[in-house]
């Protein structure tokens, strides 16, 4: 026996703990800090989600694009399950060329998982995209830190994706992975 959804899709566990922890968080700041206080930090979430909205609105976009456009045979040939070492090179190499920050990739793991893709792939894209990305080496190691300390921190993080990857192989699968199953 399944239960029914009463309610709108999104108003869901997580959506009501956010609600509620924002609330609280609004009332704390009120109380302790005062009005002033609270209506300059809401006017400055205010400006940041006027910021986030459109880029998260097009990474969404590109994501379900993806989705449609890359057919889910394709995916599972090359990042699926059986697609072993080869699928989590791909990931990798992906991870690391993939630019901007967690409103583009996030959106983007999402549409792959869905089209297909293994969890070890995932966690290789992931792991890659955030240890080894090629836009955070060129805006931010090398200009801060130097080429020598961006070069042996790049070789240190290689085998990061895959041991990732390796471990996830053994790790219980997830209630979303059996369902699909």
């Amino acid at each position: 026996m399944s239960k029914q959804r009463r309610g709108p899709a999104f108003l869901d566990g997580t959506m009501i703990g956010l609600v509620v922890m924002t609330a609280a968080s609004g009332v704390a700041c009120w109380l302790i800090l005062g009005r002033e206080a609270f209506f300059a930090s809401f006017s400055s979430d205010v400006g940041l989600f006027v910021s986030i909205a459109p880029k998260l609105g097009a990474a969404l976009l590109i994501a379900g694009f993806v989705q449609i456009l890359v057919p889910r045979a394709l995916v599972a040939k090359w990042l699926g399950e059986k697609a072993g070492i080869k699928g989590i090179a791909l990931a990798t190499g992906i991870g690391v060329i993939t630019p901007g920050g967690p409103m583009t990739s996030f959106p983007l793991v999402n549409a792959l998982q869905n089209a297909g893709t293994g969890r070890a792939a995932l966690i290789a894209y992931l792991t890659s995209w955030a240890t080894l990305g090629f836009q955070r080496i060129l805006i931010w190691e090398l200009p801060l830190l130097g080429a020598e300390f961006a070069l042996l921190r790049q070789l240190a993080s290689i085998p990061a994706p895959f041991i990732a990857a390796f471990i996830s192989n053994y790790l219980p699968p997830s209630s979303d992975e059996d369902r699909q199953r």
